[in-house]
């Protein structure tokens, strides 16, 4: 346990160390990420608690999320493509003002057709945004430093994250008992703050400079290699995101419905959580120096399991917010080290398009399952056969992520190349 704990003193110290030598662009792209993971944060948890809140039933929200969601896919299929030919920060900027025009839409009066463009613009933002943004930030630093630098963007995303959630669930309320007012009205003044940060990552970004590159083919650096990891890759990412969308996007609503958590209580569990997460994305990277990448990304989403499935059965809600957190941090913190990782065994032209590709698959499951899960619940958030079929997906998901890309080194372990 002492040396778990060493380790982790270690870990902050490096990272902290790290990003206190970056460079302005770095810092830049960092500080632009706290706002998207405040935007992230309102339309990951808050959303689908909004719609619950105004009555949408479980199948309309499944219908919008799914919808949403396969917007998503088809702007995989280009997004990264475009960003290796035409400039990570052209398609990022897009995605910024898609985000914001989607944002703009949750400010008028409950209509299932103008949610569904509002989220459909939203995805399309996120799809284009994610890809971009990680491929922008990767360039400024060496493989060997990356995970480092993902750990520190992954902190300050997620303490945006965290900050969001939190006034999103309890804002409302407090609202409604100050002014009087529906919370309906706390709702629409919480996407109206996330608009007008949604805005600040575009000054941040601007500021960053890209090294132009000549046009030219991708498909000669999809050989033969690399073609067999993001088909394996791709496979187990579809796995994980069918099992998430049947569980993961409605536990808050999960929370409220049948466990009996307050507003308040909801904000506090899920922000318990994504402090955690925060914590320890600033202290995992180091971890993997000496735990090996995949054996720590494979072990800790292997352990999210049990607490995922024992949450319905939580006798009480602090058991519920310690048991969410548990699987959230074993789940969630091991990122900045699978998103260094899938960096180092790609080459620089194809990393948007990869990124994209494999993120295709997740979202082309995700998307299905989104919809399948609003008539699995039925607004009957009782059962707990969701939760075992999701964690089903995600062991055998890691399972196979081990079993194949165990074998698969990293760039710097590699040597200068690693075609």
């Amino acid at each position: 346990m002492a040396g778990f704990a060493r380790a982790g003193q270690d870990g902050a110290r490096a990272t902290a160390g790290y990003f206190s030598k970056a460079g302005r662009e770095e810092k830049s792209i960092v500080k632009a990420s706290f706002f998207t993971g405040v935007t992230g944060g309102v339309l990951w948890y808050v959303l689908i608690y909004y719609w619950a809140a105004i009555d949408f039933s479980s199948e309309q929200i499944g219908l919008m999320g799914g919808i949403g969601s396969a917007v998503s896919v088809i702007t995989y299929l280009f997004g990264g493509y475009l960003a290796d030919s035409i400039g990570r920060k052209k398609l990022l900027l897009v995605g910024l003002g898609s985000t914001i025009s989607g944002l703009l839409l949750f400010l008028t009066e409950k209509n299932l057709a103008v949610f569904t463009v509002g989220y459909a613009l939203t995805s399309l933002g996120g799809s284009l945004q994610w890809p971009s943004l990680e491929t922008l930030l990767v360039a400024k630093t060496k493989p060997v430093d990356m995970k480092f630098l993902y750990g520190v963007q992954g902190f300050v995303n997620q303490i945006g994250l965290t900050i969001a959630t939190f006034l999103g669930f309890v804002g409302p309320p407090i609202i409604e008992d100050l002014l009087g007012s529906e919370t309906l009205t706390g709702f629409k003044l919480v996407f109206l703050a996330t608009t007008i940060c949604a805005f600040v990552p575009i000054i941040y970004v601007l500021g960053v400079k890209e090294t132009e590159r000549k046009p030219k083919s991708l498909r000669t650096h999809f050989n033969k290699r690399t073609r067999r990891i993001l088909f394996m890759y791709s496979f187990q990412n579809a796995l994980i995101g069918f099992g998430a969308a049947l569980v993961i996007p409605w536990l808050p609503v999960i929370f409220n419905r049948s466990l009996g958590a307050s507003d308040m209580w909801v904000g506090m569990i899920i922000t318990l959580s994504n402090a955690v997460i925060a914590v320890g994305w600033f202290v995992v990277p180091k971890f993997a120096e000496f735990r090996g990448s995949v054996t720590l990304i494979a072990v800790c989403q292997i352990a999210s399991v049990v607490p995922l499935i024992l949450l319905p059965y939580s006798p009480a809600l602090i058991v519920v917010a310690v048991l969410y957190t548990i699987r959230s941090f074993l789940m969630l913190v091991p990122q900045p080290v699978l998103n260094a990782y899938v960096m180092n065994i790609t080459v620089e032209e194809i990393r948007a398009s990869f990124l994209s590709l494999t993120q295709l698959a997740w979202q082309a499951a995700f998307a299905g399952a989104y919809v399948i899960a609003g008539y699995l619940w039925a607004n009957d958030y009782t059962k707990p056969e969701p939760f075992y079929y999701a964690g089903a997906f995600y062991v055998a998901a890691s399972l196979i992520f081990f079993a194949y890309f165990r074998k698969i080194k990293e760039s710097h372990e590699l040597g200068p190349a690693i075609a």
